[in-house]
């Protein structure tokens, strides 16, 4: 295992895990400040109208691509899937939001009523689009454009822990080390929402990139506990496990040595 671990690996499970979200009714909904007393999240189509559409089929196979490791004919096809998207839901003077479930929908519909602002919001594919086009140009080492992407993505899904999770580790990847740690955090706090079938996922994801953060900060025993949390949810988690190794013997050595060693230390893709 690499220090961000392998990407079709972690492909391979981010498709599997936008699968068993997508395959849910999608909830939309909308507000208009007049009715901001009475919001409500009404049902979307059903997933074989969305779901199915040639945009969310683009998206589909942009990630099938990016786990074949072909981002370069993947980021065509998320780009126009994002075009798309943006023509069909972004209206001048509404905030468009892009949700996962009914809980995250009621979330962004609360946060326009109390703002008093006009907001919709759609199902998972507009803010999905985002993400995929990120995920490509990541694996194309086109960083600053990728953070744009991620970036455009959260604005859409503010609440989404897996799109928070992969901004902070574009922190990491930079050896933004607090700026990392604090998107973990709000990753953490968001995979609240998650659906339940992603939950402990993206839960113990968020986890180890806390402290994954906190060992680069020098807080061992902070990566320490935070690591353990990760067990307590997912005992068999081989990434918490090898981090806690490599955490014993960074105590081991000397108190003057306090900057980890990248060659010793166990290596994954995604934090």
């Amino acid at each position: 295992m690499t220090r961000f671990e392998a990407r079709g690996k972690a492909c391979a499970a981010l498709l599997l895990s936008l699968l068993l979200a997508a395959c849910a009714t999608q909830p939309e909904g909308k507000i208009e400040p007049a009715a901001q007393a009475t919001a409500s999240a009404k049902p979307a189509p059903a997933p074989s109208d969305e779901d199915n559409d040639a945009n969310a089929q683009r998206v589909l196979r942009a990630l099938s691509l990016i786990q074949a490791k072909k981002p370069a004919e993947a980021l065509p096809l998320a780009q126009q899937a994002v075009a798309e998207y943006e023509k069909r839901y972004r209206e001048i003077g509404v905030i468009s939001f892009s949700s996962r479930s009914l809980v995250e929908t009621l979330t962004y519909l609360g946060q326009a009523a109390s703002a008093n602002t006009p907001a919709k919001v759609h199902g998972p594919w507009f803010g999905l689009a985002y993400f995929t086009q990120g995920f490509a140009l990541v694996d194309l080492h086109r960083i600053p454009e990728a953070k744009q992407a991620f970036d455009a993505a959260i604005l859409l899904s503010p609440q989404n822990s897996k799109y928070l999770s992969e901004r902070g580790n574009i922190d990491a990847l930079e050896k933004n080390w607090r700026a990392s740690f604090d998107r973990f955090k709000q990753a953490l706090d968001a995979a609240q929402l998650s659906p339940e079938q992603v939950k402990t996922s993206e839960t113990t994801r968020a986890l180890r990139g806390m402290a994954f953060a906190e060992v680069e900060l020098g807080d061992l025993d902070a990566a320490k506990a935070l690591h353990e949390r990760v067990l307590a949810l997912d005992p068999a988690n081989a990434m918490s496990r090898s981090e806690l190794r490599y955490i014993e013997r960074l105590k081991q050595r000397a108190p003057k040595v306090r900057a980890p060693d990248e060659e010793a230390r166990p290596k994954e893709r995604t934090a």
